[in-house]
């Protein structure tokens, strides 16, 4: 499973994207819609890829309507731990509430205003949102990664990620607001800062 791609900042030096990609990599999932938690690793450095880990994490993006898991693209997670590993760097929140994941062609279908051929379908999309992370920002920090698409839903309070073409759009209105924490990754201390802070139980899902 390929990780995302790295893009330079500046001829040799190494980018940020690339460096968090570089070390044990975690995520911090809720679904609402099962009443399922999980903290735990997904790829180890040096080792690849956690089969159980990587399990958790399909079936907390299964589409839980239609009760069908599929393999989640291995890109969608790690775009997921780039956006959280860099709010961890600025001792922000990065627990991900899910709101939807993988859906069924079936399930998808009948959605209002769902596009037919949704990277949902394709499971390469989720819609998500971080309390005490504004849409706005959340949308914004997945545009600077720069991989797939993003949506903005401030109506519905969510965001939509992908890692199809890179494009954007939004719902509603325009906030020209931008938090200043967006601007000055070049700074930060990334090495020192991605661990969790306790050690996600492998293999576990906790239900609320």
């Amino acid at each position: 499973m390929a990780a995302l791609p790295a893009f330079a900042n500046n001829p040799g030096q190494r980018d940020w994207r690339a460096v968090l990609l570089d070390h044990d990599r975690f995520l911090d999932l809720e679904r609402p819609q099962s009443g399922e938690k999980a903290r735990f690793y997904y790829y180890r450095k040096g080792q690849g890829w956690d089969p159980r880990g990587y399990a958790i994490a399909c079936t907390i993006l299964r589409d839980v309507v239609s009760k069908k898991t599929v393999q989640i693209d291995a890109k969608l997670l790690d775009l997921l731990w780039i956006a959280t590993a860099y709010l961890r760097v600025k001792q922000l929140p990065a627990q991900i509430i899910v709101t939807s994941g993988y859906r069924t062609p079936e399930f998808n279908s009948s959605l209002e205003g769902a596009a037919l051929n949704s990277m949902h379908v394709k499971a390469k999309a989720a819609d998500i949102r971080i309390p005490g992370v504004g849409t706005e920002a959340l949308a914004n920090l997945i545009k600077v990664i720069g991989v797939g698409g993003v949506g903005t839903y401030i109506s519905k309070n969510f965001v939509h990620l992908d890692v199809g073409s890179v494009r954007t759009w939004r719902q509603a209105y325009y906030s020209p607001h931008e938090e200043s924490w967006l601007a000055d990754y070049s700074a930060l201390d990334l090495e020192s800062v991605l661990a969790p802070s306790d050690t996600p139980e492998q293999g576990r899902i906790v239900y609320a």
